[in-house]
């Protein structure tokens, strides 16, 4: 019997039944997250229970070993129970084998089960990580209350101190604490926060939100109290409505004031947007009703209507302009808050309304240029209307030591580099089919009717390409001069402006090529040359092409470029004279970025290396923008004159040959008498009829500036050819001739005064200024009697220079020969004839 009592005694303890009665007794202890801390009591429990059993566990061992004693004992005296005993000796032997067996550890046997040790570091374990759990929950616990206090105590309270928000300060002492206790743990990604400082971070910012939230919504409920955001008539509120609104806007700039100073002490700056509380407050039913008309699927919501939101914008800072300057000016003067402008901090925190919808808008509109680019100018009408509507960003919160000019709702487009380029690129498209249309119109190159458009100087005419040139060059002004970055206008300078008025140079001047190559007055004629085929006859039919560019309309030709020339060249120099491409100038010189982007294109002057240091600021004051395309235009323009000046002359002096010709020979037809009974070569008319068409047509189409200079050329190259062709080279002439010569230049000179009809003014002086020399020299050959007697005795006698000049004035009206030059003159005349 003692035998199996030891063997039930030694039989192993039954894990699942231990599990399942210490499952029992938990569930049984514990039914919530509060009884955890009676756990303690209960593992000291059962820990003072096992205590016990050891005790008697020893205690039996003990009674064991008695036991066994006295068997042993008795053993000796009893014989016939020697082999029981030894029996019973190798069934404890094989108990206790078994009992080795069990007490091996579960790490060196897969098959074994746990020992008590390994159950109870188990248990130590699991209790240790429940310790960790209690002080994660204690800590989510005490940040949740600091919470809830601080939500409840401002939303209970009728005034905001600094009691007040205690609760929120004591959270932003307890999240700094457990941020500096807590250390960044490492995982797969990299070192990061706890989650439980993550967590209480995320609280911190929530109360705050939530706090001010409980203030917002007081003011907003007052301020729809007033009729906001409609116009408010202050004055005809009810008192009681007005001091509800004034204490809940005061609330919330207090509110303002004290967590400023909390977040300083803690160190702590929240992810918020500076601003008035009480202005943002105000500004949210805005914002509500912008979403809902512009945000939205109603009507007012349309891409190509930009302009509606920017004036829904513009007009709530009209309206409420008075309001924010009287009302709300007045509760801000009473606070630390008083630098500021109430109106200009309303208005700032209305303008990211219109920065969200107008990115949002971006890239829908980027596959809409003319959508685009009228966005953007919408967007640059509205800044402009902004700020003289009298907004400054410099009395708002946004203010500091750094802060620059306002950039505008436009920069959120101008400042982002894809879109900015995409919005160049269209606006130079367009620019350009706008190029080609002009110049391909079929009016393109008539002569503008003067009053048509502005003159841009005076005694300045255009053709209708130039005039039309110009406003697509004043339009292209007007859309990047409002560009608030200075190289955004340099962009749009180099890429749109100067590209356009090149292409326009360039095409003057493959004008006045082509009319070189085919004209009769630049290149000799070659038999079968240049000829034009015209269709839609039977066969063909050979048009020569130099046919074009003789007469009056070969002259119309190069006067149409010349005019073109001359009016873009005067828009440049009107350009360069105004204040926006002065300023443009002087930010490319001071901005390294922006010099060097100029030193990179043709069309603009050349930069000095160091223009402050080795070149002087008299120089690099004096350059414009527009000096290299008022050189290339002024270019165009001497030559278009001196292709004028030889298309005129020359074919003056080819009708000319013939005359020269048959005045050299023997007989000369005379069909026309003068006044004076002097017969006139028929071949003379010729020429005198071209140049006083060719005059007349250039007194009307030219300004009188540019015509007189031409007629000054074109009359100076004629008589200086007439000169040295009819009378210095001629060899000797009689009277008769020399009478015959002053006859013809007379005429030429009269010719030249009938064409000018007094436009150059001055009486017939002026018209006889570039013959004097010719009219001179025909006066004296064509001398007789006294006059003649009277030239010769001063020439060839012994009287001085200054009074032989005064001779010569009283004779021939003039004094433009030499005295020598006369002498020859008058030594080839020969009377005897």
């Amino acid at each position: 019997m003692a035998s199996a009592t030891l063997r039930t005694l030694l039989q192993p303890p039954s894990q699942d039944q231990s599990t399942q009665r210490a499952v029992d007794l938990l569930n049984s202890r514990f039914t919530s997250l509060e009884q955890l801390g009676e756990l303690e009591d209960v593992v000291l429990e059962a820990q003072n229970r096992c205590d016990g059993l050891q005790q008697k566990l020893d205690a039996s061992r003990m009674a064991l070993s008695s036991y066994l004693s006295e068997t042993r004992t008795l053993a000796g005296t009893h014989v016939n129970t020697a082999q029981e005993l030894s029996r019973s000796r190798r069934e404890l032997s094989e108990d206790l084998s078994r009992l080795s067996e069990d007490l091996v550890s579960v790490l060196s046997n897969e098959q074994g089960t746990p020992t008590l040790l390994e159950d109870l570091e188990t248990l130590n374990r699991n209790l240790k990580e429940l310790e960790s759990v209690k002080t994660y929950v204690q800590v989510v616990e005490h940040a949740l209350s600091l919470s809830e206090k601080a939500v409840e105590d401002v939303q209970s309270s009728t005034s905001i101190t600094p009691e007040t928000l205690q609760p929120y300060g004591t959270l932003l002492h307890f999240v700094n604490k457990a941020q500096n206790t807590t250390s960044a743990v490492e995982d797969g990604s990299g070192r990061q926060k706890l989650h439980l400082v993550a967590f209480l971070e995320h609280l911190r910012d929530k109360t705050w939100r939530d706090v001010k939230s409980i203030l917002y919504n007081s003011l907003s409920a007052s301020m729809e109290d007033l009729a906001w955001p409609a116009a408010i008539d202050y004055a005809s509120c009810a008192p009681e409505k007005r001091q509800v609104f004034e204490t809940n806007f005061v609330k919330l700039i207090t509110l303002q004031l004290l967590g400023r100073k909390l977040h300083q002490r803690a160190g702590f700056q929240p992810d918020e947007k500076e601003g008035l509380y009480a202005v943002e407050a105000m500004v949210q039913p805005i914002s509500l009703r912008f979403k809902y008309h512009y945000d939205g699927k109603r009507d007012t919501n349309r891409l190509d209507k930009p302009e509606w939101y920017f004036t829904y914008i513009l007009n709530i800072a009209h309206e409420h302009h008075l309001f924010m300057e009287t009302v709300v000016q007045r509760l801000l003067s009473k606070s630390e808050y008083k630098q500021i402008s109430a109106w200009d901090e309303f208005c700032l925190l209305l303008l990211p309304i219109l920065s969200r919808k107008v990115k949002k808008a971006a890239p829908t509109l980027l596959t809409h240029a003319s959508l685009f680019a009228h966005t953007i100018y919408q967007a640059l009408i509205f800044d402009s209307a902004f700020v003289e509507e009298g907004f400054k960003i410099e009395n708002t919160t946004a203010a500091g030591d750094s802060v620059g000019p306002w950039e505008g709702v436009s920069e959120v487009i101008l400042g982002n580099p894809l879109w900015f380029n995409a919005w160049l690129q269209a606006e130079k498209k367009f620019v350009e089919d706008q190029y080609h249309d002009i110049v391909s119109a079929s009016d393109a190159w008539a002569i503008a009717e003067e009053g048509e458009e502005e003159i841009v100087a005076r005694d300045v005419k255009a053709t209708n390409s130039a005039r039309r040139i110009r406003a697509l060059v004043d339009q292209v002004t007007d859309r990047f001069s409002p560009l608030p970055s200075s190289n955004e206008r340099t962009q749009f300078l180099i890429s749109v402006q100067l590209p356009i008025l090149e292409m326009y140079q360039g095409r003057i001047t493959s004008a006045l090529d082509a009319f070189e190559s085919i004209s009769f007055a630049f290149i000799r004629a070659v038999p079968g040359a240049l000829s034009v085929g015209l269709a839609g006859h039977e066969g063909h039919v050979n048009v020569d092409a130099r046919n074009l560019t003789s007469g009056v309309e070969g002259v119309q030709r190069l006067c149409k470029a010349l005019l073109s020339a001359t009016y873009i060249h005067a828009s440049l120099e009107a350009w360069t004279e105004e204040v926006f491409f002065l300023e443009l100038w002087q930010d490319i010189l001071r901005d390294p970025l922006l010099r060097k982007q100029a030193e990179g294109c043709s069309l603009l002057p050349k930069i000095p290396v160091e223009p402050s240091a080795s070149t002087p600021s008299a120089v690099v004051a004096h350059e414009t923008v527009f000096e290299e395309m008022i050189s290339r235009y002024q270019k165009v323009i001497s030559r278009a004159e001196d292709m004028s000046v030889q298309q005129v002359c020359g074919e003056i002096e080819a009708g000319l040959r013939i005359h020269f010709n048959a005045s050299a020979g023997t007989s000369a037809t005379a069909n026309r008498t003068g006044s004076d009974g002097i017969s006139l070569s028929q071949t003379l008319l010729g020429p005198i009829a071209l140049l006083s068409s060719h005059l007349a047509f250039l007194r009307h189409t030219l300004p009188v500036v540019a015509f007189t200079s031409l007629y000054k050329r074109i009359a100076g190259r004629l008589s200086e050819h007439i000169l040295q062709r009819q009378i210095l080279y001629r060899g000797s002439f009689s009277k008769q001739e020399g009478t015959m010569i002053q006859a013809e230049c007379e005429l030429w000179v009269e010719t030249c005064h009938t064409a000018l009809g007094g436009v150059l003014g001055g009486g017939r002086k002026r018209v006889e200024m570039p013959w004097a020399k010719l009219l001179q020299a025909a006066r004296l050959v064509g001398a007789d009697g006294e006059a003649w007697d009277t030239i010769t005795q001063a020439t060839f006698g012994v009287q001085s220079e200054e009074d032989w000049e005064m001779t010569m004035l009283e004779v021939t009206g003039l004094a433009e020969m030499g005295r020598e030059d006369v002498s020859r003159l008058l030594r080839r005349r020969d009377d005897s004839s």
